[in-house]
Parts: structure tokens; sequence; C-alpha cells
């Protein structure tokens, strides 16, 4: 793949990028419909151990649940990663972008549905907005802490800290009951495990130690633990295994002494390609943090997906057990992540000497 091709596949999506963010990213939105709103509403007032009032129960009835929060965290990713490649006006975009991610902060730290109030706050939704702070120079303050110092407070007695936050197990068991639907009702998920493990890791590189950082380790033992013999990680609220499997391998990457199941995982996923460009690009993301070359064969499948007004279709990344989500921006963000990253590995070679 001649560097010229990729420059101006990124420089598209860059524009679409662009234009999301003035209209506020209205594809990044994912809606909640009132059905499952009110059915949840319920689950959650037969779990409670102590009935709540009518009006207090009926609140959240007919609440209108938009998250968009963890999606612009992730977008805002791809700025700053184009931003550090030399496309200085992503920086504004990723810096008004974070100015909103801190205005929705609900309480203490922040919920994949501001203000609904029966889903607990999250350890992936924090972990991403935490990525982000960190970054941008918002990370080192009270309010950082007292949100991780919570997730802390969430973690079991192995140290992996439950997905939904909260104080007590009983409150977590509940919490893992409703939201779970039975189908992943631990409150361990890998995926969430890898991300918040990451953010605390850069955390501590960047700034200095955190209430989860006695957490990373245990976390990182469990998450080793999690590898299927394949090579992959299962994810909980995902589709697939690209995304879980990339933000494992990110996290033990940025850790010493793992490569034995990075290269497990850079087999698997260099094996078994995926034909659509988000997990094609979520693979690729994988591959070169494990300094593992991707294909040609993974740029053409970008490119050669790319929609004229620069963005990717809307591929299945969410799986909330009831029915999927994708987002055009969330999928062309994390496109564009993985063609930055091949710029940047290839512009490496070339500087060491080395043939691309």
């Amino acid at each position: 793949m001649t560097p010229p091709t990729v420059d101006a596949a990124v420089e598209r999506a860059l524009e679409y990028l662009a234009g999301q963010h003035d209209l506020s990213y209205p594809d990044a939105a994912h809606v909640m419909g009132s059905y499952s709103t009110a059915q949840f509403v319920k689950l959650d007032q037969q779990h409670q151990p102590l009935p709540k009032a009518e009006d207090e129960a009926g609140k959240f009835v007919e609440f209108r649940c938009v998250g968009a929060i963890y999606h612009v965290a992730t977008i805002t990713e791809a700025l700053l990663d184009a931003a550090e490649a030399g496309h200085q006006e992503c920086r504004r975009l990723a810096d008004e972008n974070t100015a909103w991610l801190l205005s929705q902060r609900d309480g203490v730290s922040w919920r994949y549905f501001p203000g609904f109030e029966p889903l607990p706050h999250d350890a992936d939704t924090l972990a991403q907005v935490l990525r982000i702070l960190i970054r941008t120079g918002h990370a080192d303050n009270a309010v950082v802490r007292a949100a991780t110092a919570l997730a802390a407070r969430s973690a079991w007695d192995d140290g992996v800290v439950n997905t939904w936050l909260l104080d007590t197990p009983g409150e977590r068991d509940t919490a893992n009951r409703v939201w779970g639907r039975g189908r992943n009702d631990t409150g361990r998920d890998p995926e969430v495990v890898a991300n918040l493990a990451h953010a605390t890791h850069l955390y501590e590189q960047h700034i200095g130690p955190l209430p989860l950082s006695p957490l990373v380790g245990p976390a990182t033992r469990w998450l080793i633990d999690q590898q299927q013999p394949m090579g992959f990680w299962r994810a909980s609220w995902y589709v697939g295994t690209c995304y879980s499997t990339y933000v494992a391998v990110r996290h033990l990457a940025a850790l010493d002494g793992h490569q034995q199941e990075i290269a497990r995982a850079a087999r698997f996923l260099a094996q078994a390609p995926a034909p659509d460009p988000l997990n094609r690009a979520l693979a690729m993301l994988a591959l070169t943090a494990a300094g593992t070359a991707v294909s040609p064969d993974d740029c053409h499948l970008l490119i050669g997906s790319q929609f004229p007004d620069g963005s990717w279709e809307a591929v299945p990344w969410l799986d909330n057990h009831a029915r999927v989500w994708g987002s055009r921006a969330v999928t062309t963000a994390l496109c564009l992540k993985a063609l930055l990253a091949v710029q940047r590995d290839t512009a490496s070679a070339n500087h060491d000497g080395r043939r691309p």
C-alpha cells in the first residue's frame, strides 16, 4: 500500500469527522428505546431490597436514554492521534470534545446513559473518558481521584473491578442481575477490565498513582487467565472478538513480560482476518500494538470500503443482549486510528532504513 493512498483516506476521514463535530456527533448517540427503558426500570424495582415509592419508581419509566459519552471519547482518541501525526486542526476538536466530556459527569463519575439513575456508573465509560483526560492534561484533579476511588471500592476480592461501579457486593450483584440479564451477570467482563487497567497504567506513567493502582497487577493476571486457547478474548458487551482482543493486547503490550500472550493473539488475528472494516481496523490496531506488521490486504480493505464522504459503514459494535448498535462516526474513528498507526509504522520503518 503506497503512503499517498493511505494519506488520502486519512484526509477524507478527518473531513468527515470535522463535519460530524460541527453537528455535535448525531451519529454517535446511542438511544435506548422506550420499551427497553421501561423494562429496565421494572427490573430494577423488582430487585431492590425495599420497594420504592410509586412516584420514585415511575420517575424514569419514560426517561429518554441517550448515550454518547463513550463514543465521543472514542472519536476524540482518534483525533488526538491525528493531531500527534501533524494534523494540528484536530487538537481544537479534541479540546472541545474534552470540555463536553467533562460537562457530562453525572455525580461522582460518568454513566453510559447520563441522568438515568437505575443504570449505575460503569468502569468502561470511566476508562474511556480517563484516557482522554490524561492525553489532554485534565486528569490530575480531585474529580478523577474520586471517580477512580469509587471504581476501586467496586473491586471484588480477586482485584477485578466490577463493570457497574457500586460500593457493596450486594448492590453489585443486583446491578449485574438487572443489566446482565442472565448472560453476563458476574460483573467481570474481560474487555472492561482491560480498558480500565490500561487507563490506570497510563495515568501512573504520566501523572502518578491512583486508588486503582494496586489493582492493575491482579486485573492483568485475571485477564491473562481469560485468554482463549486460540489466542483471542471473548467480549461481554461488544460484537465479535476483535475489540476485546485489541484492548487486551493494548494493555499487555504497555507492560513488560507478556510476549507469549501477545504473540498468540497476533497469530489468531492474522490467521482469521475480519471481513468488515470495523473489525479489520480493530485487528490492525491490535497487531500494531503487538509490534506486528499489518498485511497490505488490511489497508486495501479499509481504503476500498471507505465511502466518498470519508466515512465507513456503521458496522455493529455494541451488543446489549437485545439488539446490536453501530455508528458510522465510531467506525470511521477506529478506521482512521488504524490507518494513522500504519502511517506511523511506515514512517518509523523508513527512518530506520527498513522496508515498510
